[in-house]
Order: structure tokens, then sequence, then C-alpha cells
């Protein structure tokens, strides 16, 4: 069953005010200038980054209280990871939202590292469980029209586009979980739909491969484009405003543990 309610991410409300206590002044955030801008170009690093950063701040000549503060803050960030990566750019990160979860690469899936044919699949994967998972909590009849979309028995979709960015090489062992992100809201209108697709790795904390899907939604006994059936552009816009809402609370984390970051290092 679909969840409407995001992780709880704040549970340690008391997170950056921990850090902040050690300091005299508030500091500009330096880290926080780096936070990617923009959905289009994501920085597949930046988590990465981040971690890496507060470990370099966890020197011997660092007084005990910011050591502290600086060891939370790193667990806070590996707990939360997937959000402070995926869900500032409009991820949902709940496990009913995710396509793929912690899927295991195997050692057949690679030529010195993971075939590049092996994102696309990824995705395909993570894509009928996304829409099958809308249908999760539906009546016995509208679960089945959204199972039926990924068929060619009546309203289906058909794959009209893909494109993939690989930006690391994964290798086995390691453990894949898939996001997909509506591009745009759909309407009663609404013939094709526009997918961002994450394939992540949970070995490197790092997005993996980046794809942007086109699907057609498309009448197979009429023989011709179609649109979707009024409750699921009403489902789709439910999980498009939660995604806007795991957008801005997951940006203002980010900007929360960067802040805390900045202050562990002002005045060591």
């Amino acid at each position: 069953m679909l969840r409407a309610s995001l992780p709880r991410i704040c549970a340690q409300r008391n997170l950056v005010a921990c850090c902040r206590q050690y300091s005299t002044k508030n500091t500009p955030s330096d880290l926080a200038a780096t936070l990617p801008a923009s959905i289009d170009y994501p920085n597949p690093r930046w988590f990465s980054d981040l971690q890496s950063r507060i470990k370099r701040s966890m020197t011997p000549e660092l007084p005990k209280a910011k050591f502290e503060g600086a060891e939370k803050l790193l667990k806070h960030t590996e707990q939360h990871w997937l959000g402070l990566l995926a869900g500032r750019e409009g991820f949902i990160t709940d496990f009913d939202y995710r396509g793929l979860d912690r899927q295991p690469i195997f050692w057949g899936d690679m030529a010195r590292h993971v075939n590049n044919v092996m994102y696309n699949r990824y995705a395909e994967s993570a894509r009928v469980n996304f829409f099958r998972n809308h249908g999760k909590d539906a009546t016995e009849g509208r679960g089945q029209l959204w199972d039926d979309l990924l068929t060619p028995r009546g309203l289906g979709l058909i794959l009209k586009s893909i494109k993939t960015e690989f930006k690391f090489p994964m290798t086995f062992p390691d453990n894949v979980t898939v996001l997909n992100r509506l591009v745009e809201a759909p309407t009663t209108e609404t013939h094709d739909l526009m997918l961002e697709v994450w394939i992540i790795s949970e070995k490197h904390r790092r997005l993996a491969a980046r794809c942007l899907e086109e699907v057609t939604v498309y009448d197979y006994q009429a023989g011709k484009k179609a649109t979707l059936a009024p409750f699921m552009v009403e489902k789709l816009n439910e999980t498009w405003e939660l995604q806007e809402k795991s957008r801005a609370r997951f940006n203002e984390e980010a900007q929360r543990v960067a802040e805390a970051l900045d202050t562990i290092n002002s005045l060591k």
C-alpha cells in the first residue's frame, strides 16, 4: 500500500544546534554554495563529497565536542543518505515508491563493469514497478487496470524513447536502488509521460546512471494514442505533489547539514 508520508529524516532535531553551540558566530555556508542548483544537471558526486568533507574535518586537533558533533553528523548522513542524495532532486524515497530496492548486482551482469545494457534493464523493471505500485491501494477493478497498463490487453504504456547518461561504472558486489520521478504533472489530456530515472549504487552512495524516458499512453484495441483514466491522472498528481514536498524537505535538510559542517570547521 502506498504511504503518503515521506521519511522522517529530522528525528534528531538538535543536530545543528548540537554543533552550533560550540561556535561564537554564524558563518556562511561554503558547502551550501556547492549544492547542485538544477535537477537537469545533478552532481552525481555531491553526497560522497559531503561525507568526505565530514571525515576530513575529524582531525586529532579538533576539539572533543566538535569531534563528537562531526561523528553525529556523519551517522546522520549515513542513515538518511538516499533522501539527501535523491530526495532533494524531487524523488520520493519511501520504500513503496522505489522501482527497485537494493537489487543485487550479479557477477554475470558484468563485462569488467556492469554491462551498459543492464542499466536500461534496471530502468525497465523499475518503470513496471512504479506504475504497478500505484494500484496497490486501489479497488480490485482499478488495481487490475493499473496492472494492465503494462500489457497489450487494452489501455497500455509503450516506451517511446529512453536516453541514458552513465555516471560511473558499477562492479560486483553492489546493490542497486532505482527511483522514478514524474517530470511533469499529467492531465486528462496527456498522451505522453516523461519520467526521470535514477540508478543508484548503494556501495558508493552515488548516482550510477540517469535515464530520461518518454512513455506513450496507447489504446491497443483502437490502435491509437489515448489518455489515462481520470482516476489514474488523479493518483499520479498525488505522486507529483509528494515529489515537490520531498524536494523542499530534503533541500532544507541538506542546507542544515551543510551549515552544521561549516560550523564544525569554523574556529577550530
